[in-house]
């Protein structure tokens, strides 16, 4: 067990579009997050979604997102209550997982 709070998140912004890039291209990414596109200033923008970066003692290692469900006409999530968020996740750093 570690003790005290080593974990941070901050927003994802664009400087972070080439991690993001490196992240999304590996396989142990790809198996389960599928979008072919990289993200742009638009949809960093959106007020819908919070993109973080999430970082253990510094190191970047995570990519993590929260978004209203009910931000989109027919989301797979509709039955939900209002005010419902949804969150994915993945971890991109290959030597962060065990």
């Amino acid at each position: 067990m570690i003790a005290g709070n080593h974990y941070s998140f901050r927003r994802a912004t664009l400087d972070d579009l080439d991690l993001l890039i490196e992240w999304q291209s590996k396989p142990h990414v790809r198996e389960w997050w599928d979008s072919d596109e990289p993200y742009d200033e638009e949809e960093l923008a959106d007020p819908r979604v919070a993109r973080w970066i999430v970082s253990f003692f510094g190191r970047p290692f995570a990519f993590m997102q929260d978004y209203t469900v009910h931000g989109w006409e027919d989301h797979h999530f509709a039955n939900l209550p209002k005010g419902a968020r949804g969150i994915d996740q993945y971890i991109g750093d290959p030597e962060m997982i065990s």
